[in-house]
């Protein structure tokens, strides 16, 4: 083993260590947080192990391989009882992707550390900080480190094998500790929002106050650990040579837009082997001119009478010839490097599905965690790129979702519950020009929570049977309500509304309440029916 790694053990450690250098660390998280700091001061091992000698001793050819495996961080918190932790996730952010666990018996990504069995490169707390000195206890202090990482660029990963499976329950979180947490990641008013939530879930409002006090007075005295403008970065690689790289392109009611991006796709400095276009125009509406025009792409057009985002993306995979399949949309601007960025991507972080910086042109602001790479958070069908053997492996595109969305949310999630690497790729960017005809415009909607008609169940049917299938009842419930409320703004001013704004808003949407509550049940009626169906996921 070329790489040395020091032991940051929790106790006392009789036993020999070859791999470095042996710190003890206190158990008072504080005392712990500077005997950290000191050794990543001083210390020359390039990974650092931290461990609980109740576990016995770590397998070292094991560590070895993990070195040489493609995570930043590996841990095995999931077999410590952190799945879930800490559950006001659910009341902020009730689908976030991120915060779902895949099962505990395989390798997957996670933030949710135990520090426990806990292996890191030195440079990511070197760059990141260590633990943050206003926690009370390792498993808050832990949970907060790893959605640090995560949130700043590191691969955190998920493996039963540190422990052989044999992990134990974690200390309890505090309500102290539980919310640092929150204060930490989240905030101010979504802190107030989940203490009032908790202190109706579990009647206990004494002792959440208690801990809204303790938790402010420990984050305002304890400095933040490391700097929230550093990341995690890796060095760049050298993508293989002439890869064969299809592109998939669905197209509806855009010709206009699509004969720029087309135009876009031929100048790239990385060129495709192969570019279908699935054209779901009506027939006395077709262009078949602009085929003829960019018949030096070796474009293939896939003529689909039924309409289907979906269907048509199936269709295309099924027709791809190419070892790499990319995804782009009708409505989009790519630069020239796009497709070699995503394969350049996918190579530097050993990644299963890339997608990359989509910068919208009306809506959302665009999020600033969208300039560095960093484990993708949700999976963009307008811009991604995966192997072939990735679809071969999970299957194609839930057909459930035609004409309404989440579809390529559900097929990220798929994948990265079943252990793979997402990666966001802040370098493979396309414009998104959010048309306001064609596409799935064409069937009404502006997003999942906004449609054109005010008679049409709310939300699209596929948001809900979405979550049905892979969340908690509860949040499925917080889902529904955190939409409906922030569906009240226009989309034009989503997530940009004042306070004046919001206020006019919900005014004006009294009136309609009787209609929205009638529209809500239908949508839920509809998305039980699509959960009893099931998924409807070809196999390539």
């Amino acid at each position: 083993m070329a790489e040395t790694v020091d032991l940051l053990v929790w106790g006392k450690w009789k036993q020999n260590w070859p791999l470095g250098s042996v710190t003890s660390l206190s158990s008072s998280i504080p005392r712990a947080a500077a005997e950290i700091d000191d050794v990543l001061s001083t210390t020359q091992a390039e990974w650092l192990l931290f461990w609980d000698p109740m576990l016995g001793e770590p397998d070292l050819d094991l560590i070895a391989a993990l070195l040489q495996e493609r995570a930043d961080a590996w841990h095995a918190g999931l077999c410590f009882g952190l799945a879930g932790e800490p559950e006001e996730h659910d009341y902020i952010h009730p689908i976030w992707p991120l915060a779902l666990d895949a099962d505990a018996s395989i390798d997957s990504v996670s933030w949710r550390l135990t520090l426990s069995a806990f292996l890191v490169k030195t440079q990511v707390l070197r760059t990141l900080g260590g633990l943050d000195a206003a926690f009370e206890g390792t498993t808050g202090a832990g949970l907060e480190l790893g959605r640090r990482m995560i949130d700043r660029g590191a691969v955190v990963m998920h493996t039963p094998r540190l422990v052989n499976g044999r992990g134990t329950l974690s200390d309890r979180l505090s309500e102290h500790d539980r919310f640092v947490f929150l204060r930490r990641v989240f905030g101010r008013k979504w802190v107030r929002y989940a203490a009032a939530r908790r202190s109706m879930a579990h009647l206990r409002p004494l002792k959440v106050r208690s801990a809204l006090k303790s938790s402010a007075a420990s984050t305002s005295a304890t400095p933040r650990p490391g700097s929230t403008d550093r990341v995690v970065t890796r060095d760049s690689v050298i993508s293989p040579e002439n890869p064969a790289i299809t592109v998939v392109l669905p197209t509806l009611g855009r010709y206009e837009l699509l004969r720029p991006v087309l135009e876009q796709l031929r100048k790239q400095t990385l060129m495709a082997q192969q570019v279908i276009v699935v054209d779901q125009n009506d027939i006395d509406k077709r262009d078949h001119a602009i085929y003829e025009e960019f018949a030096d792409l070796n474009l293939e057009v896939i003529f689909q009478v039924e309409r289907g985002q979906w269907l048509a993306r199936n269709a295309a995979v099924e027709q791809a010839t190419g070892e790499w399949i990319a995804f782009v949309d009708d409505d989009s601007e790519v630069g020239p490097d796009f497709l070699e960025q995503h394969l350049e991507g996918l190579h530097r972080y050993d990644a299963d599905l890339s997608t990359g910086a989509s910068l919208a042109v009306i809506g959302a602001p665009i999020p600033e965690n969208y300039a560095f790479f960093r484990v993708a958070d949700q999976w963009d069908s307008g811009n991604g790129m995966c192997h072939r053997s990735l679809l071969e492996r999970f299957g194609l595109f839930d057909q459930q979702f035609d004409r309404q969305r989440r579809g390529d949310a559900e097929f990220g999630l798929r994948v990265q519950l079943g252990g793979c690497l997402v990666i966001h790729n802040p370098h493979a960017i396309r414009v998104h020009l959010k048309a306001q005809e064609g596409g799935l415009r064409t069937f009404g909607s502006l997003d999942g929570f906004r449609h054109r008609d005010r008679t049409s169940p709310l939300p699209l049917p596929s948001m809900v049977y979405y979550t049905k299938r892979y969340h908690s009842k509860r949040q499925v419930r917080e889902d529904l309500v955190i939409g409906l409320s922030q569906s009240i703004v226009p989309y034009e001013l989503k997530r940009r509304a004042s306070p004046r704004q919001w206020l006019g808003f919900v005014a004006g949407e009294v009136v309609h309440l009787p209609s929205t509550v009638k529209r809500v049940r239908a949508s839920l009626h509809i998305a039980d029916e699509m959960v009893e169906d099931g998924p409807r996921i070809p196999k390539l």
